[in-house]
């Protein structure tokens, strides 16, 4: 590769355009060598246009799981629900102990909330009802049953288009209590609740 000399110092110069990807070590080039504009961070990427921003948006996070193999209620805990859009739970096998009784839905020491009926007896089928809640307007979708089940059965009482009634849940909400209200024990299943960005 040809050199200039630099004759006041003797230093030896590289030619522009002259250095090849084979003559970069791996790893060499670092945050600081690179030209883009904005700041890199954990929450940053680089766009194709050269600079560093935050996702546009969207995305979904399990923001709690509970498994309802006992007791007569069950809380999440602290849950921080700000950034999220809507909630999206799945309640997988749930049955109860006792009677057939209604699973209610309690958010931050609120006023119970009825979500569908639970028929008593375990089941080991793969079954779910889903439950979507849109936390800017407060309005619950109807639950929706998926695949067979005996100890599952749709709430329709207040029509299959959705619920359309606010159910308590807002991006301040840290706990939802979920307990039937005969006071049944669980004896199966899961709770598994999602935040929609």
């Amino acid at each position: 590769m040809a050199t200039t000399i630099n004759g006041s110092t003797g230093a030896s110069q590289i030619q522009d355009n002259t250095v090849s990807n084979a003559k970069v070590a791996d790893d060499a080039i670092g945050l600081a060598e690179l030209s883009a504009t904005g700041t890199a961070s954990s929450s940053t990427f680089l766009r194709g246009d050269n600079a560093w921003a935050a996702p546009s948006g969207g995305g979904i996070d399990l923001i709690s799981t509970i498994n309802t193999t006992s007791g007569t209620s069950h809380t999440t805990g602290t849950i921080n629900l700000t950034g999220y859009k809507q909630l999206f739970m799945s309640f997988y096998s749930i049955g109860s102990s006792g009677t057939a009784g209604q699973l209610q839905m309690t958010p931050n020491g609120g006023s119970a909330n009825i979500l569908f009926p639970v028929s008593s007896g375990s089941s080991s089928q793969a079954q779910y009802t889903l439950v979507t809640h849109d936390l800017g307007s407060g309005v619950m979708t109807a639950p929706t049953r998926v695949a067979m089940a005996r100890n599952l059965t749709v709430h329709t009482a207040e029509g299959p288009g959705g619920i359309g009634i606010n159910k308590g849940l807002t991006a301040s909400t840290t706990s939802i209590v979920f307990a039937y209200n005969g006071g049944e024990t669980f004896d199966v299943g899961q709770i598994l609740i999602y935040g929609i960005k």
